[in-house]
């Protein structure tokens, strides 16, 4: 038996030689090693609470914690079963070297003792190491976009007045300015939405945000929408101007129009913003009287101004020295009126003919003539001033009406002497 086992010992070995090179030929014949490529494989950072327990942060640069393709080479059906998921990439920040670079380790999750080699267009990840810095900032808001004519944008509001932010403190630093924005294009009722918050430098550029992080992201926000109206605003004065003068009766600024804004059902019922009197006091003023006058201290409740530029509103009261004029009346032209039934009534004091002066502005008291005046003494008139029901009999002193204008008045009232008598039966 021993024999036949050593028998042509060497022709048996070669054999086996043989066979196992004809098995290896064909193996890789049928399963030879070849290579494959995968596309944007994430590097997985591992420890960077490294950094940041440090009080610090990182942001990665150039895009590096991503390797745009990875080669692996590897037995035909190894790679088969291979794709993007299977391919594990790391950076541990313990090993991060003085360049603050870290060198990218690959390896696959599956049948890696198969991999005869993997890799990648990238072998660092680099990093930019800051300290952390923390902010808080007011919430601005604004709109963009136009409402329809006859609209106005009213109070915004947002249920968050303040965010606070954190991350490097290159870029905390750029940042100035919190603000949210809601467009109004075509809006005719009030809007509640919610807004994503932006952040801003000191000249209102876009900052980057990606590497802070913030406690909130967006706020709700409310936005009334008014409507608007054109309407005059009508002053009056009160207080006389010092004596020998006078206003003018022109007040500049009466009937000037402003817009309004509010709800359409407090709008629809406002003609005319009033001024009162009190605002326009030319007590003792013995030239133009200027008062500067917020409208908005005027306004109805519930009602705003369009334009708060157009708030202080200049008026002027004009004040003008007052002229007489002598007029010679006869005495025929003075007559009573509204005597009761029943009654007799005459009046004596007068001459034939008798002189008033009339006072007032030039204006006024230049288109006066006398022939144009009439003197009367109303009966009922006096009656009613004395409080009498019906004429007592008796002897009266009562001053003559010429029935001049509010605009002018006389320098001395003129009197005369009312007899009323009861008719004989």
């Amino acid at each position: 038996m021993k024999n036949k086992l050593t028998h042509n010992l060497g022709l048996k070995l070669v054999s086996v030689f043989f066979a196992v090179i004809l098995w290896l030929v064909v193996n890789s014949v049928n399963n030879p090693t070849i290579d494959n490529t995968f596309y944007n494989v994430p590097v997985k950072l591992l420890n960077t609470d490294l950094i940041t327990d440090s009080g610090q942060v990182y942001e990665v640069l150039d895009n590096t914690d991503v390797i745009s393709r990875v080669t692996v080479w590897a037995p035909r059906s190894v790679l088969s079963a291979l794709d993007e998921e299977n391919i594990v990439a790391t950076a541990d920040v313990s090993e991060l070297s003085s360049l603050d670079t870290i060198s990218i380790k690959l390896t696959t999750n599956v049948s890696s003792k198969d991999i005869s080699r993997i890799t990648g267009s990238i072998d660092t990840v680099k990093l930019k190491i800051e300290d952390k810095k923390s902010k808080a900032l007011s919430l601005r808001s604004s709109v963009s976009g136009q409402v329809p004519k006859g609209y106005l944008v009213g109070e915004i509001t947002t249920d968050q007045n303040l965010i606070r932010i954190s991350g490097p403190q290159t870029v905390i630093d750029q940042i100035a300015k919190a603000s949210v924005d809601v467009d109004v294009s075509g809006m005719t009722s009030d809007i509640v939405t919610n807004a994503e918050i932006k952040f801003y430098d000191e000249d209102d550029n876009l900052v980057d945000t990606k590497n802070i992080t913030q406690n909130i992201k967006t706020v709700g926000v409310e936005i009334k929408i008014w409507q608007t109206a054109e309407v005059p605003v009508n002053y009056s004065i009160m207080g006389k101007a010092a004596s020998g003068y006078r206003d003018t009766g022109v007040i500049e600024g009466n009937g000037r129009t402003i817009v309004i804004a509010g709800k359409p059902s407090v709008i629809k019922n406002i003609t005319a913003i009033q001024v009162p009197a009190e605002a326009l006091d030319i007590t003792d003023q013995s030239e133009d009287y200027i008062a500067e006058i917020d409208i908005r201290d005027y306004l109805p409740d519930n009602v705003f101004l369009a334009d708060s530029a157009n708030a202080i509103q200049t008026v002027t009261v004009y004040i003008e020295r007052e002229t007489s004029k002598k007029l010679e009346i006869r005495e025929e032209k003075v007559r009573i009126t509204n005597l009761p039934e029943g009654y007799n009534a005459s009046i004596s004091g007068l001459e034939g003919s008798f002189v008033i002066e009339v006072i007032g502005l030039s204006q006024d008291v230049s288109t006066i003539q006398a022939n144009n005046i009439a003197g009367t003494v109303d009966i009922q008139e006096w009656m009613n001033r004395q409080g009498m029901t019906e004429p007592e009999p008796g002897y009266y002193t009562v001053e003559v009406d010429f029935g001049l204008s509010d605009r002018v008045s006389l320098l001395e009232p003129v009197t005369v002497t009312l007899h009323i008598s009861k008719k004989d039966e």
